[in-house]
């Protein structure tokens, strides 16, 4: 699979279970995955937890791994798990308890976000993409210029989205482009 990168916008090649099963070698609090209605008008009706409970266990072998389920108030299941086999299973679901739905992981517990400045604009952003993973040895999930359409600027800050947690102690020099 080829990464899809444009000259605003770079998206890792690798498929979304991919990236979740590298979060094994990672340090991360959870993840959390939303399955959501794939009809997007439509919500996924609450029902007894029991219910929701009893179908998890019949549809993932590693259910016991799920800390916690609640429904959201846009009419979405959020699931919470520490094990990336058991969120590779919940983004594998086509059908819940009969109703076709979406999956989806939500970035922010396992990916850091970097805002790098002064980058030439004639970068282009999947070498840059590749030099942070080279140097730096993490995964490069998405990119994306700050920079308005027909832009003539020839220097711009880029918005870089990590598979990794960053701690304030981190030293976010790192990843500057010398």
């Amino acid at each position: 699979m080829a990464s899809t990168s444009n000259n605003m916008f770079f998206k890792s090649a690798k498929t979304l279970n991919e990236l979740v099963m590298r979060l094994g070698n990672q340090n991360y609090e959870e993840i959390n995955i939303i399955i959501a209605n794939a009809e997007k008008s439509k919500q996924i009706p609450q029902t007894n937890p029991f219910l929701v409970q009893d179908f998890i266990k019949k549809s993932i072998n590693r259910h016991e791994r799920i800390e916690n389920m609640k429904f959201t108030r846009q009419g979405k299941i959020q699931f919470t798990t520490k094990n990336p086999i058991c969120a590779v299973q919940l983004l594998t679901l086509e059908k819940f308890m009969g109703i076709n739905v979406a999956t989806d992981i939500i970035w922010e517990n396992v990916c850091a976000r970097i805002l790098i400045f002064d980058i030439p604009t004639s970068t282009p952003l999947e070498e840059l993409a590749l030099e942070i993973e080279d140097k730096n040895d993490c995964i490069v999930v998405e990119m994306r210029w700050f920079l308005k359409l027909n832009s003539t600027k020839e220097i711009s800050p880029v918005l870089i989205t990590i598979l990794e947690q960053l701690t304030r102690q981190d030293n976010l020099h790192q990843y500057q482009k010398q």
